[in-house]
């Protein structure tokens, strides 16, 4: 590919510097100024029946959500789970002291999909909103070589299902699926030594160069239809800057260089497209904060979550006025924090374990799950990183079952539109 940047092949200072800022913060910095006190989401209690593999799962879904209660014997609803097929799962829906009861079947690639599915579909009956156990995840993961790769698995990280798609021995980062499930873009130190943007192709199993112009070039994400791609690259002028091509990384019109959508030295990350893929969310020092922009340019508007450092931003696509970010409290640990568009508030999410306990490490990276209401994100400790749901309205924390190497970072959520 063509390379038109004048700055030099290696990674600048300010790169490196937005790097270091964004990827792995350091710096202190105060709690957000205004904190929302969350209140409790009324719960109801399930008992799980059926065939025993699928009790399992049902078990581990169900735990993560929040707003279900798992009695022996009892429940408000009886959920009773039958695999009628390798590729198909019934649920039947029991209220208690109602006589009728409601099925539901799914299908789906395997036992384990057609259950997640129709799990799914069992939340929505039980008013309980948009499910998200069918929800996949892709992910930054150690071999043994200390490589790091990507991995792809469902929702829970169960082994029969995780993959590793890619191989190229290097570092790592962020990758970010298509709309529809069948790419993905991510950030590779390979083969150059200098972070370029790669994309995957899922089905067909094959990794081309993305966007690989002299200096940094990371953070690549799709807008919402598929039709545009935003990330970040040292451009003319040497400093991070958000840039936007087609989805084959040529421009978007027609001409022979990406759109330049910012003209700022300030160190930028993690831009993120709104639900209608009109605007773009993304960090900028100092700070750093979170600004929106037009997705065909402008002058970027910074948002007043009141938080003195917001980075990793992730627009929810089940509603629109919430984005979720990284944020640092006073005590030095980074937490997940959710900023209301519509009321202009940011709730800090306290992690807690299944005893009440708050969690310890960092809690990083979030991505939203289809319903909302839950982001799953890094917990990320001195010698570890794991994957972990978080509830966002319920101050509660599920972790994810760990892949085999025991480090996970960078989840990125793919989810039916």
């Amino acid at each position: 590919m063509k390379k038109f940047f004048a700055s030099s092949f290696f990674i600048s200072a300010v790169a490196l510097v937005a790097f270091a800022a964004f990827a792995m913060p350091a710096a202190r910095a105060q709690a957000p100024q205004e904190i929302v006190k969350l209140t409790s989401f009324n719960t109801v209690s399930i008992t799980i029946a059926g065939d025993p593999q699928l009790t399992q799962l049902a078990h581990q879904a169900f735990q993560a959500h929040g707003r279900y209660v798992r009695v022996a014997s009892g429940g408000t609803y009886t959920l009773t789970f039958t695999q009628v097929s390798p590729t198909q799962v019934r649920a039947d829906i029991a209220k208690a002291g109602d006589a009728n009861t409601t099925t539901l079947t799914a299908s789906g690639a395997d036992y384990r999909e057609a259950f997640y599915r129709v799990a799914d579909a069992v939340v929505r009956a039980t008013g309980g909103g948009n499910g998200f156990f069918s929800a996949r995840l892709a992910f930054v993961g150690k071999i043994a070589s200390g490589a790091t790769e990507i991995h792809v698995g469902d929702l829970f990280l169960n082994q029969s299902a995780l993959k590793r798609v890619t191989d190229q021995h290097s570092t790592v980062l962020t990758p970010r699926w298509s709309p529809d499930g069948t790419k993905l873009l991510y950030t590779s130190f390979f083969n150059s030594g200098s972070p370029d943007i790669f994309k995957l192709d899922l089905v067909a199993g094959r990794w081309s160069v993305f966007i690989n112009f002299r200096g940094t070039n990371i953070g690549a994400r799709y807008n919402p239809d598929g039709s545009r791609v935003v990330m970040v690259l040292t451009g003319d002028n040497g400093a991070p800057n958000l840039y936007v091509t087609g989805p084959d990384g040529r421009a978007p019109d027609g001409g022979d260089k990406p759109l330049r959508l910012t003209s700022t030295q300030d160190a930028k990350a993690s831009p993120c497209y709104s639900p209608d893929g009109r605007r773009i969310v993304f960090a900028m020092e100092p700070g750093p904060q979170l600004y929106v922009i037009n997705a065909t340019g402008g002058a970027p508007a910074r948002l007043g979550t009141g938080a003195i450092y917001a980075a990793e931003p992730d627009w929810s696509r089940a509603k629109p006025n919430l984005i979720a970010f990284t944020t640092r409290q006073q005590g030095g640990a980074f937490r997940v924090a959710v900023y209301d568009m519509d009321t202009g508030k940011t709730r800090v999410i306290t992690p807690r374990d299944a005893n009440g306990a708050e969690m310890s490490g960092d809690f990083v990276e979030p991505n939203w799950l289809p319903d909302g209401r839950h982001v799953v994100c890094t917990q990320r400790g001195p010698y570890a990183r794991s994957l972990c749901i978080l509830d966002t309205e319920e101050n509660s924390s599920n972790r994810a079952t760990k892949i085999s190497s025991g480090y996970a970072e960078h989840p990125s959520v793919w989810s039916q539109p």
